[in-house]
């Protein structure tokens, strides 16, 4: 798994499902097979994130956050502020267990709505399509950047490269699906976004 995550909002509140959990997915609807109707969509690229949902000291070593976030085990490292902590429980909740100071960073006390981000850089960052069943209908979709006003611009490819993305960065994409004309009517639950990078912890 990665630490990047999707976004459907440029304010990155609203995080797409990720694979194997449909409670938020970036979805379209009613898309005419018969005449091979095409579909964009306007995607953020970031480090999973949320906010704290309390005010902290520099001491306690419970925290809750604004949203359940974290709950990769593989990347238990996050920021608020230039202070690291290291997740010691509830991943993937919103009432996290912490070890305060990680790394040599100095413990501070923090304010509700500061951001809490996964600590980590990410290079050599591409997205793809990968279907989890039956026939492989990835190549229906495909990526390309924004042009900074909000409209697609350049190639639609998959892989689609988004080179760095740092900690506090966040990258505006497209997607596109284009259902092939004579498709049969059906439900596609099994098509999945799916985020590449090298991950390291930020110094």
């Amino acid at each position: 798994m990665s630490v990047l995550r999707l976004y459907k909002n440029g304010t990155l509140e609203s995080m797409v499902s990720v694979e194997g959990e449909f409670s938020n997915p970036d979805e379209e609807t009613g898309l005419d097979g018969t005449n091979g109707e095409t579909a964009t969509g306007a995607l953020w690229v970031a480090l999973e994130q949320t906010t704290l949902a309390a005010d902290i000291d520099n001491a306690v070593q419970s925290i809750t956050l604004a949203a359940p976030r974290f709950a990769d085990t593989d990347y238990p490292v996050i920021v608020v502020g230039s202070e690291k902590m290291l997740i010691t429980a509830g991943f993937g909740t919103a009432s996290l267990t912490v070890s305060r100071g990680h790394n040599n960073t100095s413990p501070a006390a923090h304010t509700s709505g500061d951001a809490v981000r996964a600590a980590y850089d990410c290079s050599v960052v591409t997205i793809d399509c990968q279907d989890n069943d039956g026939s492989d209908e990835s190549g229906w979709v495909t990526y390309c950047d924004d042009n900074g006003s909000g409209s697609p611009t350049g190639i639609w490819e998959a892989p689609h490269s988004l080179g760095s993305i740092l900690v506090s960065a966040s990258v505006a994409i497209h997607r596109r699906v284009v259902v092939p004309a004579g498709t049969s009517a059906a439900y596609k639950l099994d098509l999945v976004h799916r985020l590449a990078a090298t991950i390291n912890e930020i110094s």
